[in-house]
């Protein structure tokens, strides 16, 4: 890949800002109760659940138009080319006003890099699944690192859903399920792979598949 593509502005590197971005960046960052140290040491952690490497760049688009929460790639064989993108107020709305929460809500976007050649069946060629699973792996990570979902579940519990994302009722079932099962496996002695993480959530959405089409109806004409 060629490295024009990243010559856009938007994505300049967080990794790499000079000592007056990185005040500039803490000053932003301080009404939020987070350090560009502390955004950077989440996105890693994240990172080191799934034992993958950092990302190719961190993108701020906190003060961007328009600017989300998300994952961008172009290779999907590859993670050299993967961005993670934050919208630090969008998230704040959301819930998410600490640096674990934080950390959960990139865990979600990790597991969107780790699953980023995997397709999920489903309706809309499993746009919903898709987003399903990484909520169950933010709520394994929770689990078994002892870290606190409730803020998190809470801030999607609020969002009301599209063609792309699920309703926050069910984003919140997924991660409660992922809160609760990994540690299960962790002590029945179940490895705990991505894969087998894959099939606890594939049997979990055939158990959950009418509350699913059920909500998928308001959305699409079926």
């Amino acid at each position: 890949m060629s490295d024009s593509i990243f010559d856009n502005p938007i994505f300049q590197a967080f990794n790499h800002v000079s000592m007056d971005d990185f005040l500039k960046l803490s000053q932003r960052y301080s009404k939020f109760g987070l350090t560009p140290d502390e955004i950077r040491d989440a996105v890693k952690s994240a990172c080191d659940f799934f034992n993958i490497p950092m990302p190719r760049l961190i993108q701020d688009l906190t003060n961007t138009p328009g600017g989300q929460t998300m994952f961008v790639n172009w290779d999907r064989g590859s993670y050299e080319d993967d961005v993670i993108c934050f919208n630090m107020q969008q998230l704040i709305d959301m819930k998410v006003d600490s640096k674990d929460a934080f950390s959960l809500v990139i865990t979600h976007e990790c597991g969107h890099r780790v699953l980023q050649n995997t397709q999920f069946p489903g309706v809309n060629n499993g746009a919903w699944e898709s987003e399903l699973c990484p909520d169950f792996f933010m709520g394994c990570r929770a689990g078994l690192w002892n870290m606190d979902i409730s803020n998190v579940t809470l801030g999607l519990i609020l969002t009301s859903g599209s063609q792309s994302h699920p309703v926050g009722t069910l984003r919140a079932l997924f991660i409660r399920k992922g809160y609760y099962r990994a540690p299960e496996m962790y002590h029945q002695g179940i490895p705990l792979t991505i894969q087998n993480l894959v099939n606890e959530f594939m049997l979990f959405s055939e158990q959950n598949l009418n509350e699913i089409l059920d909500q998928e109806h308001k959305f699409y004409n079926f």
